[in-house]
């Protein structure tokens, strides 16, 4: 008997099609006939269509992700598992948010997008589609992302280049899963659930983010009142100037009025170490906390999603250490 599959469209690069005369792509309902496009699909399992909004996933944020999850939890009793086909240029976003929302989700949730429309030659999307579908029957219970042959976790996952197909890595943890001849799917990488299932879906915009540059002027980074969480992201291993400007100061000052400070690296690899250094070391010195080995994407989000959990800046920041699902690597 075949295992059922709930294929959830939001829009995206996968499901645009191109305007004949200006050449532009547009978002489409071009999924409301995909068993008619891709007819293989239901040899692999009995797929529902699902078209909740049609967006470039530049315009996806709280509201829509909020709609996904409550979607799943709906049909969560009806399906084995979920397709997800988005934008790829959000799509980390996505799923590292629907992570922290579904907790000890007990099926497939399967992220997937294409670099070029499923309509066009030599896409990408077919087979990024086709092999998605066919995880979501396996028994992997949390949210992935799948693409260019390979399922990754997909609060690990970021999108590292905007031309090849090879779009997305997982830069600090291993593959769940890859595509070849066979599927080879590996066990140890997978979540457990450690609980009954739950949705949380508050979210909170009150977070800033400040880049650093050689010679730039963090003065004009200035926070508001209703900011209540920033991340610095620093050189390398978790360095900032401390000769030139007065960065160290203002980062006490966000502290001292409540404010959650975080420290992450523009370095997609490797785990930020600020204890290395003598201005990484002051930081934690002061209370700021660091972002480990996670991706800015989940980074963001996990703030995202805890400011809308909690009011105190003590909790935000406890929980913001712990990994809530599968998200860094905790030291003992």
């Amino acid at each position: 008997m075949k295992k059922k599959i709930l294929l959830i469209h939001t829009g995206g690069t996968i499901g645009m099609t191109r305007d004949s005369k200006s050449g532009v792509l547009r978002p489409d309902m071009f999924y409301a006939s995909l068993l008619k496009v891709i007819p293989e699909i239901s040899t692999i399992a009995d797929i529902e269509v699902e078209i909740p909004f049609v967006f470039d996933s530049a315009e996806l944020n709280f509201p829509h992700w909020q709609k996904l999850a409550a979607i799943i939890k709906n049909r969560l009793d009806k399906v084995n598992g979920v397709v997800i086909t988005h934008g790829t240029d959000t799509l980390a976003y996505t799923a590292s948010a629907l992570s922290y929302m579904l907790p000890n989700i007990p099926i497939p949730v399967i992220l997937t997008g294409a670099q070029k429309p499923l309509s066009e030659l030599r896409s990408d999307a077919r087979n990024n589609l086709i092999n998605a579908v066919e995880l979501a029957t396996a028994e992997i219970p949390e949210v992935c992302i799948f693409f260019d042959y390979k399922l990754m976790r997909g609060n690990r996952t970021s999108k590292s280049h905007v031309n090849f197909f090879d779009a997305f890595v997982s830069p600090n943890y291993p593959l769940l899963a890859e595509v070849g001849i066979n599927i080879e799917i590996y066990r140890a990488n997978i979540l457990k659930p450690g609980g009954p299932f739950h949705v949380f879906d508050k979210f909170s915009s009150s977070l800033a983010v400040l880049k650093l540059f050689p010679g730039c002027n963090s003065d004009y980074f200035q926070p508001g009142s209703n900011i209540r969480a920033i991340v610095v992201i620093a050189f390398g291993a978790g360095t900032i100037p401390m000769q030139s400007g007065n960065l160290p100061g203002r980062i006490e000052q966000w502290l001292e009025v409540g404010k959650v400070v975080v420290l992450a690296s523009e370095a997609r690899g490797g785990r930020i170490e600020p204890r290395l250094y003598e201005s990484g070391n002051r930081l934690l010195e002061m209370g700021v906390i660091s972002a480990g080995d996670m991706t800015f994407e989940a980074t963001a989000t996990k703030l995202t999603f805890l400011l809308g959990q909690h009011d105190q800046p003590a909790l935000i920041r406890n929980n913001f250490q712990k990994s809530l699902a599968g998200e860094m690597t905790v030291l003992q």
